[in-house]
């Protein structure tokens, strides 16, 4: 009797389960809380005294970084709301399930079977990936030639801009196309255990994705040099052998030719290491604080930072992927978002959906781990003999890109993914005294 009471319950619960209110309400409580921790943000902001442990920051600088601050802000929860009410007028009106309903017609129309569900997600993913960049179009202009010109990072051009984009759709489509059909073909020959095989097929392509990338697509919107013979080059090949950095290539990105923002990373699985360098860091900091920027960087490789992100990434995958195995049999979340088909395809881009909370959790615990692994490659570069200098390009970086530097704790837990310019100072500065 109890087992039979409990059978009914859940069955009901399943069907009964609003999904789709459910994530309507979770996406309202998620900007409703990011809201306020902008509010938190924007207060911070407004302060125009630095902090006395701060005092050797630019005065005029630090006005202009909380004004850019202040506009970024603005934009940010005028954008965010707009999104917000955007997709709820789309879910209130039923825009998904009319847009699948309608791709088998369309499909038929340009000579293709319409009962393919490859060829209807392929239309699917096409017209609405048209449709979401058409209506953040506005968004991105005023943040390029607006926003981000006004304080005098902005160095995109309108043609740079367009053929940028031509580009991104065009990659998109020649690797986004055959990825989709051959996660619908797993899913469909799979059986009962496709999730696993999704789950080993998601490895693979996010380990030939992090290969080609820098090797074949990043070079399609930038230029990539090799660094000119000079002592810069000498002291970074140095740092690279002196900790057994299997250095194979050193490059200069042309970073300046849209932007003005700085940075540097390096890439590449097992003997074959490349460092990237953008040319406004070049501009911004001196020799030894570039090298110390590095000591950091390879800090990250040489604790196996990367090989641990990638692991835990692969994990909460494995998980994501089986749940999802376990409810694509039932027709509960389709109906509940208005479909009338039980697709592989719709199956999965819902699922996504009512997952997000679990998103924003694993987000939120792996900003905390960066955070961390940030502090130990800082720990890195100062038993590096780098401390002094990594400790001044810090601030020059902040300054150059007018970074936060007043930042509220709750905002910067929930957001950062690397510690304060101060958290950073001070654990620098820590670490200096010991080491002495």
């Amino acid at each position: 009797t109890f087992q039979l009471f409990r059978n009914k319950f859940e069955q009901r619960f399943l069907i009964m389960f609003p999904y789709l209110e459910a994530f309507a309400a979770f996406a309202l409580a998620s900007y409703l809380f990011e809201t306020y921790l902008d509010k938190r943000q924007f207060s911070k902001l407004k302060v125009k005294t630095l902090p006395k442990e701060l005092n050797f920051i630019n005065q005029e600088k630090f006005i202009k970084s909380q004004d850019y601050g202040k506009a970024k802000k603005i934009y940010g929860i005028i954008h965010s709301t707009f999104e917000l009410i955007h997709s709820f007028v789309l879910l209130y009106l039923g825009a998904m399930p009319a847009l699948w309903n309608a791709t088998s017609s369309w499909v038929a129309k340009i000579g293709l079977d319409p009962s393919s569900e490859i060829y209807r997600a392929i239309m699917f993913v096409v017209i609405s990936g048209l449709y979401s960049w058409l209506i953040d179009l506005p968004f991105t202009i005023y943040h390029t030639f607006v926003l981000e010109e006004k304080f005098g990072f902005n160095k995109t051009t309108w043609r740079i801009m367009v053929t940028d984009t031509l580009k991104s759709f065009g990659v998109s489509f020649a690797l986004g196309v055959p990825i989709l059909a051959l996660v619908l073909k797993v899913i469909e020959w799979g059986g009962d255990h496709f999730w696993f095989y999704l789950w080993i097929l998601t490895i693979a392509i996010s380990l030939i994705g992090v290969t080609i990338y820098p090797i074949f697509i990043a070079p399609l919107f930038n230029k990539y040099s090799e660094m000119e013979e000079g002592e810069t080059k000498t002291a970074i090949y140095e740092l690279a052998k002196r900790n057994e950095f299997p250095l194979t290539k050193l490059y200069v990105v042309d970073g300046s030719s849209r932007s003005t923002h700085s940075n540097a990373y390096f890439y590449g699985f097992f003997k074959n290491k490349r460092i990237v360098i953008y040319d406004t860091l070049l501009k911004q900091v001196e020799k030894e604080e570039l090298v110390g920027i590095l000591g950091h960087e390879l800090g990250h490789w040489r604790m196996n930072h990367t090989t641990f992100n990638l692991f835990i990434g692969f994990t909460y995958y494995l998980v994501f992927f089986y749940i999802f195995g376990s409810t694509l049999g039932t027709r509960d979340i389709q109906r509940s978002f208005g479909f009338s088909d039980n697709t592989a395809f719709i199956g999965l881009m819902l699922f996504s959906y009512v997952y997000s909370p679990v998103e924003h959790v694993f987000g939120f615990v792996m900003n905390m781990i960066s955070r961390a692994f940030e502090f130990q490659a800082d720990d890195f570069a100062v038993k590096q003999n780098y401390g002094e200098p990594l400790r001044t390009a810090l601030v020059k970086i902040h300054e150059e890109n007018l970074s936060n530097v007043i930042v509220d704790e709750m905002y910067a837990a929930y957001h950062y993914s690397h510690p304060t310019l101060l958290e950073r100072l001070k654990n620098i500065d820590r670490q200096l005294k010991r080491t002495n």
